[in-house]
């Protein structure tokens, strides 16, 4: 926790939180567990516990912790020398939310929102970059003719290249590949969330909100194809959850006005990506940034907050 008592991050928060601006931040995380993933060569890497509960600390000593349906009107409401408001997320069918993340976010007091697909409920189904991560882990030569071409993809970043690449295959394509990728790797790398598991979530107050059953890019679906991935799936978390979903975090972190508009015909108050912007009250609550967390230390990450903030009030 060396980084995290640097007087720079801690000063410029007090400082931010004496505007009276009406902002708010959300954080995206995926999987928390030991040990730590390479996130040169993880294309996913899973945070460690302790890191995660440092940087959960010290968020909650300088935000007030929202769930993401929230956000918005927090920020709205904020007042001349209150905290900011800060959502904790969490992306994708995960079998560690329930085993590793919520256990600790219950100890901490902190509420968050988990964005599940529902893929996983009944068995496993995994998606391309896990197949993909495991079979490289398992031993599969990165320029193996199974996948698609790419510049250098032995070096640092290739299987970020790699991924990027059987993203851009067609979807028959993508999961026939992901297919072979797992029975290359002795099997699915990932359980996922069974419905016990989505229901002890919610049952222990955590915010369930959707993150599509198919997890396509959004902005390349056609109009038909697009509402479709907007409703497919959801009815089954909100039977779990006994209520509607009515927050999305965007398949990639990728959204645009178009997949905005059509959310909110679906009936979405709020949509999160992946830009890493604070929110403002005169934004569109369907388009709400998320920044990433820290893989070096808490106070690493405070301080990424603190500058996106105080950059947000230049602009």
């Amino acid at each position: 926790m060396r980084h995290a008592r640097r007087p720079g991050a801690a000063a410029l928060a007090v400082a931010l939180r004496a505007s009276d601006r009406r902002a708010g931040l959300a954080l995206c995380y995926h999987r928390v567990r030991d040990p730590m993933g390479r996130p040169g060569w993880a294309l996913v890497p899973a945070l460690g516990t302790r890191l995660f509960a440092d940087q959960v600390r010290l968020l909650k000593a300088r935000y007030r912790l929202v769930r993401a349906r929230d956000l918005a009107e927090a920020a709205a409401t904020r007042r001349r020398g209150e905290r900011f408001p800060l959502a904790v997320t969490f992306d994708d069918d995960l079998s560690s939310h329930a085993a590793v993340t919520a256990p600790l976010l219950r100890s901490l007091g902190v509420p968050a929102t988990f964005f599940l697909g529902g893929a996983a409920l009944d068995r496993p189904r995994p998606f391309f970059w896990e197949a993909l991560q495991a079979a490289l882990d398992a031993g599969l030569a990165p320029d193996d003719t199974l996948l698609p071409a790419v510049d250098d993809p032995g070096g640092p970043g290739g299987p970020h290249r790699l991924a990027a690449a059987v993203r851009e295959l067609a979807p028959g394509e993508r999961e026939s590949l992901t297919e072979i990728l797992v029975e290359l790797a002795g099997g699915p790398p990932e359980p996922g969330l069974r419905r016990d598991a989505v229901r002890e979530l919610a049952g222990a107050g955590f915010e369930i909100a959707f993150h599509t059953r198919d997890h396509e890019a959004l902005d390349r679906l056609g109009d038909a194809e697009l509402d479709s991935a907007l409703r497919d799936g959801r009815e089954r978390l909100e039977e779990l959850t006994r209520g509607p979903l009515t927050t999305i975090a965007y398949p990639f972190g990728i959204g645009d006005e178009r997949v905005a508009g059509a959310a909110r015909t679906a009936g979405f108050a709020a949509g999160f990506t992946l830009e890493a912007r604070p929110f403002s009250v005169t934004g569109d609550p369907l388009l709400i940034g998320r920044y990433q967390p820290s893989f070096v230390s808490a106070g690493h990450l405070a301080t990424e907050l603190a500058r996106g903030l105080a950059r947000s009030f230049s602009a």
